[in-house]
């Protein structure tokens, strides 16, 4: 029997793809885009991703789980969407920690030495076991989520300047809808670390941390706003660093470093222990053949995998790249549509036959549509769309090769397994 989930260790998880310096620079990019109005693209985030949390594929229990899993959705966010954001985020988000590292605590450390001791600190965390990670988890969310709500309190108490706003706000569009909806991924995550429990247990847990993450944004980013020129905000790569600064002058420098290491550490240990535990879970339900060094208690070959590439972007340069954010961006993109197409198989199998199933079929269709589409609007809208559908089409190419290994080499562990249960004593006397 499952043990009960822990709400704080629960929320550790949940909260830190939002504490990330990725997302806190491209909510402080929506602030000065929007001013206010930004909270009408969050608000309409979080419309969405409850009703994704209402009827997603946790909400079926496990009768329906197996057929959401073998779904499109879910081969571009196990396969591609998800390893993707793993590996470009954790390389972008620790060589932006080591640059924060050098320039606010220690200016004569290398900060590529830093991010790779950041990174190997990560996988001995996650190689000691999940309770290890777990607990490394908890306080490193904390940590960020302590050092961002200091600031907020200071900003909000202290003396606020006139923020002279030098460009035309951009009315609220779709785009904005879309980006409200990426800054809050990262609650689906559970169904992984929670593999044990049945998964609409989880679902207060998910709706209690894209309220949070909604509160957070809009307390910090308001606090941005009166600070900092909105104008600024909208060119500027580190919102949250100007920001922090403008609140507590040089020690706001320092409060946000920690912010940003604490905020990077997080995301990647997140990331890591997700691809983990959804390989681990892929191999449990015989999706892929089992293959040594993968399961939740040693994790060592995913792990080292995903250490390596990133290692490696990192050594030859990739950290601050065009493609590097590009690969970010697309695989965010696929995330948010793998959430939407993972609503087809409830819609594929046909009308419920209870009260209100109609309904709820009409609401997997909207999700299913909307979400979609938001990924289209994403690709349609970006600075470079051309380098974003061919990371697109690139990476969906890889799931697809992958997906098709994956699913030889299963038939084919399958078919020799049958056989040697069909003749066990097969060579004994030979």
């Amino acid at each position: 029997m499952a043990s009960p989930l822990n709400p704080l260790t629960a929320l550790a998880w949940l909260l830190a793809m939002v504490l990330s310096p990725e997302a806190l620079a491209m909510q402080g990019q929506m602030a000065g885009r929007y001013g206010q109005a930004f909270l009408m693209p969050l608000i309409a985030a979080l419309f969405i991703h409850g009703l994704n949390i209402a009827v997603g594929p946790w909400s079926r229990g496990s009768a329906r789980e197996k057929a959401t899993l073998a779904g499109f959705g879910a081969l571009l966010k196990s396969f591609i969407a998800l390893p993707a954001v793993a590996v470009s985020l954790a390389t972008a988000v620790l060589v932006s920690s080591g640059f924060v590292f050098n320039e606010v605590f220690l200016y004569w450390f290398p900060n590529f030495g830093f991010a790779a001791l950041m990174l190997v600190a990560v996988l001995v965390v996650n190689l000691a076991g999940p309770r290890c990670a777990a607990t490394a988890q908890a306080l490193l969310t904390t940590t960020a989520l302590a050092g961002l709500a200091g600031l907020t309190l200071v900003g909000a108490l202290g003396h606020q300047p006139e923020a002279t706003a030098s460009t035309v706000f951009h009315p609220f569009d779709w785009r904005g809808v879309g980006l409200g909806i990426v800054v809050l991924l990262g609650y689906d995550l559970i169904r992984y670390w929670a593999a044990d429990h049945d998964h609409r247990r989880t679902q207060p847990f998910m709706f209690i941390a894209v309220v949070s993450g909604v509160l957070i944004v809009w307390a910090w980013n308001s606090i941005v706003l009166a600070h900092v020129p909105h104008s600024r905000l909208a060119d500027t790569s580190i919102p949250h660093v100007l920001a922090a600064r403008a609140v507590m002058g040089q020690d706001g420098r320092i409060v946000m470093g920690i912010v940003v290491i604490a905020g990077s550490l997080a995301a990647v240990n997140l990331l890591f222990q997700a691809v983990v535990r959804m390989m681990a879970g892929l191999i449990k339900r015989g999706a892929l053949p089992t293959v040594a060094g993968v399961s939740r208690s040693r994790p060592w070959l995913p792990l080292v995998v995903l250490g390596g590439i990133t290692g490696l972007l990192m050594a030859t340069g990739f950290a601050g790249s065009d493609w590097l954010d590009v690969t970010l961006r697309a695989g965010l993109i696929l995330w948010l549509v793998g959430l939407g197409l993972d609503h087809l198989p409830p819609l594929l199998s046909g009308p419920e036959r209870s009260l209100g199933g109609s309904a709820r079929m009409a609401v997997h269709l909207a999700l299913a549509v909307s979400m979609t589409a938001l990924g289209i609007v994403l690709v349609v809208t970006d600075e470079a769309p051309d380098l974003l559908v061919r990371a697109l089409l690139t990476l969906i190419s890889i799931a697809a090769v992958l997906a098709t290994v994956g699913m030889a080499a299963t038939r084919r562990w399958a078919i020799n397994r049958h056989r040697k249960a069909s003749h066990p004593k097969e060579g004994v006397l030979q």
